[in-house]
């Protein structure tokens, strides 16, 4: 029983940090996005929303790095 539960849990983590990995594409997609944007658009608040758009990214990398440490 204990190694079935074992087993379990571990294609959980690797599915949870797979999920995670396919976020952190979805954010560098993000952020390529805006920039297609910002070059197409003037608004007169590119910078912001850049900003924001990088800020997704590294908190996607470092919920992904945060995960791989408590997994």
């Amino acid at each position: 029983m204990l190694a079935s539960s074992a087993t379990v849990w571990s294609v959980a983590k690797i599915f949870a940090l797979f999920g995670l990995g396919v976020y952190i594409i979805f954010a560098f997609v993000i952020v390529r996005q805006v920039a297609i944007m910002v070059k197409t658009l003037e608004v007169g608040f590119e910078l912001p929303i850049r900003l924001i758009s990088l800020a997704h990214l590294l908190f996607a990398i470092g919920i992904f790095i945060f995960a791989l440490m408590v997994l």
